[in-house]
């Protein structure tokens, strides 16, 4: 499309254009931000039954008022003229985008009667659902899961395995649940003598956080250190930062933890009452000789500094050490995150206030199941647990056909190997897309069904760092013939019969919260009533009955984990923590490893290190961690030989780094791409490179260039900074071409869906060899 200037007055509806006095509500509703997993305390500000303005909650105990850019694009995401207002139907060829509009009622009948054609012919798991973090919890782990319970596909997923599948495996082998049990107080997280940051740039990816961290260290004291190839806005606030070499981690984490042992640093105590297996890791570093002179080589940190890094942690009373996708994102995610957890435990840093392993958000146990006797369990297991494994399927029918797909994402922005995903789509059956704005998904579709916001259909937070469940209430309309996602799935369902389950009452998202998603004990007491019973409109979970009380910090000593037998600290078989068991071994053997994490990395890497290959067999074996039925392969840890694939790319010119991640703090995703106020703030997509580099290849700063991978190539521009390592370079995630402001391709286009994660099926976003040059594309 053609390029917009984002205030263009045609265009762009600015709610504000009126005097203050006109702009005085006659309503006030709480709730929060719907825009990223952070959900920050919001309040609405209505008249005449319009909101005129988006505020921090300055009631709220926790935020005291505090939020990000993103919360004033609710309003221009919902005045947008971008927005979807009624159902599309494709006239042209896919990927050309072009549409007539059609009526609910005929959308509807013929998806439906797509459908059945589809499972006729090749089953019910000839469909698949993608739903994204713009879909919302209701609609992902309620109307959808129900929907998928009665059709009887084992194909439905969220983002998870693109964005924390890893380490959600990892949280889940170690912990027994999916988060850290701390919480965003000045008495629990506020309270550490130490925060260390492996490749979490929290300042840009959730500002509001970041700043009580910051504020908190800067009254108490406290020290603050970052790991990351770049130096972030986080890293700028830090006491000290380490540039690593990408996709590193792993060796750090298993030279921190030696220094540790070696020393006699740990906590020996702890390590004694509530860790398994942890003498069987630390003679298992002692032998592989993971040691900070062997890991300097590897990081591209000095082994002093190394060593000096495990001393601090050791002795700091109180660490905190955070993750996120820096660590999930690469091809040995999962045993990263389990390294990092283990090196809390041994230094006394998991079930106390002021220390904690933390990678991002807590997903919310919200689960809504239909009747034993209404649910049709699949015959087959996932096509695979990342859905980028699903082109296999929708191309070569490899395990098995997809013919239809129902995505209510941006999924060509978001899936590695973007060329190959569009050939997928375009092989398709049935495509049908779910979605506020129209996208370049959209553009492939056969049927674009207009979504609501959060705000325009009542909805609870995705996720929360420190387990707060906010509540969103409806406060407006959506805009033209735009539904709820959870009435568009009531309305479809009806068409299979499915209306005893997904009952029309459900299409007001409280009622269907309080009587089919609080069926988990950590949820039973997060009703509507204790939800709306406070002013900021969120319960910390567990709450296992209205009148109990939260809990600011899990697994103290003493306490015993919810649904756990008494004594049982955690919530695991054992009632520790799990670093290795005979049974836990046997899970990691299954599929070529240890549960002892043996240092590997991406297959792509500018110097020789070891990394993962299928077995040459290829045999396909059940996943042991997928919750959800899925066949994997094996694969085993091999060294670089002279015909390793990094090699090859060297001698071609492939001489740098790629990483890929969140831009500033305006954008989450694309969606916030269709809002004027983030595109005036961060406009075009961007090539981080370090000005050396840059002068030697004839680069300047704002001019375009061509970054190229085996994989694909792109256009950005190129945005010198001194802050990241020589040999690497940084692209945002979130652009694509269909865009109105500023078009740009996805960065998905240089990555690949063949290079995940072994264990946890996640997708390697941040590891690949690249050239970039001024050439023309």
């Amino acid at each position: 499309p053609k390029r917009r200037q984002a205030l263009s007055p045609d265009d762009v509806v600015f709610p504000y254009r009126s005097s203050r006095e006109e702009r005085a509500p006659d309503k006030i509703i709480s709730g929060g931000c719907t825009i990223c997993f952070n959900c920050c305390p919001t309040q609405y500000h209505l008249k005449d039954g319009k909101v005129i303005r988006v505020t921090g909650n300055e009631d709220d105990p926790q935020w005291k008022g505090k939020v990000c850019p993103k919360s004033q694009f609710l309003l221009q995401l919902h005045n947008s003229p971008d927005r979807l207002t009624q159902p599309l139907k494709r006239v042209g060829e896919r990927g050309e985008g072009k549409f007539e509009p059609i009526s609910w009622e005929q959308a509807l009948d013929e998806i439906a009667a797509k459908l059945e054609a589809v499972r006729d012919e090749h089953g019910p798991e000839a469909l698949a659902l993608f739903a994204g973090t713009r879909t919302g919890t209701l609609t992902r782990k309620g109307y959808i899961r129900l929907f998928t319970q009665m059709w009887g596909t084992p194909n439905f997923t969220d983002t998870e395995p693109f964005c924390s599948e890893a380490k959600a495996v990892a949280y889940d082998q170690t912990i027994g649940m999916l988060g850290s049990g701390n919480s965003y107080t000045p008495g629990d997280l506020g309270s550490a003598e130490l925060y260390v940051y492996f490749g979490d740039n929290q300042a840009e990816s959730r500002p509001v956080h970041f700043g009580m961290i910051n504020d908190w260290r800067l009254k108490n004291g406290a020290r603050m250190v970052v790991v990351d190839p770049r130096l972030t806005v986080t890293a700028s606030k830090a006491d000290q930062w380490f540039g690593i070499r990408p996709g590193t981690d792993l060796a750090l984490a298993l030279a921190l933890a030696h220094h540790v042992f070696e020393h006699n640093l740990q906590d020996q105590r702890f390590c004694d009452n509530w860790v398994e297996g942890w003498d069987a890791w630390r003679d298992y570093l002692m032998a592989k000789g993971y040691s900070p002179d062997w890991a300097a080589g590897i990081t591209g940190i000095e082994a002093p500094q190394i060593r000096a890094l495990a001393e601090d942690i050791a002795r700091a009373d109180g660490c905190v050490m955070f993750a996120a996708r820096g660590v999930n994102q690469h091809a040995n995610g999962t045993q990263t995150n389990r390294a990092l957890m283990f090196l809390a435990a041994i230094t006394g840093n998991i079930g106390r206030k002021g220390g904690a392993f933390f990678n991002f958000g807590t997903p919310s146990p919200v689960v809504a199941n239909a009747p034993a006797d209404r649910i049709r369990h699949p015959e087959k297991p996932m096509a695979g647990v990342n859905p980028a494994r699903w082109l296999d399927a929708m191309q070569t029918a490899d395990p098995y056909p997809i013919r239809a797909f129902i995505t209510c994402n941006n999924p060509l922005s978001a899936w590695p190997h973007q060329e190959r995903a569009r050939d997928a789509f375009k092989s398709l059956d049935l495509l049908v897309h779910i979605e506020l704005f129209a996208n370049e998904t959209s553009t492939y579709a056969d049927y674009v069904l207009p979504a609501a916001t959060g705000v325009e259909k009542g909805e609870i937070s995705r996720a929360s760092e420190d387990r707060r469940v906010v509540w969103i209430d409806k406060v407006i309309d959506p805009p033209g013939e735009a539904k709820a996602d959870g009435w568009i799935w009531i309305e479809l369902g009806k068409r299979f019969g499915f209306d005893d389950v997904l009952q029309d009452k459900y299409k007001d998202s409280a009622l269907f919260w309080d009587e089919m998603c609080i069926n988990d004990p950590w949820m039973k007491g997060c009703t509507q009533k204790r939800l709306h019973s406070v002013p900021w409109r969120w319960v910390r979970v567990p709450v296992a009955d209205e009148d109990a009380p939260e809990i600011e910090t899990l697994h103290l000593e003493g306490t015993t984990a919810l649904g756990s037998p008494e004594g049982h600290r955690f919530p695991t078989k054992s009632g520790k923590l799990e670093f290795w068991s005979p049974a836990q071994e046997a899970k990691f053997q299954a599929l070529g490893f240890s549960a002892l994490p043996e240092f590997y990395t991406d297959r792509e890497q500018l110097i020789d290190l070891p990394y993962a290959v299928r077995t040459a067999d290829g045999n396909a074996v059940r996943s042991p961690f997928a919750k959800t039925p899925a066949d994997t392969v094996t694969s085993r840890i091999v060294q670089p030989g002279a015909d390793s694939p990094a090699r090859a790319l060297k001698a071609r010119g492939f001489d740098m780094q790629l990483i890929t991640g969140r831009p500033a703090a305006p954008h989450f995703h694309s969606w916030t791409h269709y809002s004027w106020q983030a595109q005036e703030m961060w406009p075009d997509l961007y090539v981080q490179i370090h000005p050396a580099k840059a002068a030697s290849l004839g680069i300047q700063d704002g001019r375009a260039v061509t970054v190229e991978t085996d994989h694909g190539q792109i256009t950005a521009r190129a945005w010198l900074h001194a802050g990241i390592i020589l040999d690497t370079v940084f692209i945002p995630i979130g652009w694509d071409r269909a865009q109105p402001f500023h078009p740009w391709p996805s960065v998905n286009h240089l990555t690949d869906e063949t290079q995940r994660d072994p264990l946890s099926d996640h997708a390697n976003l941040k590891g690949y060899m690249c050239r970039v040059s001024t050439k023309a594309p």
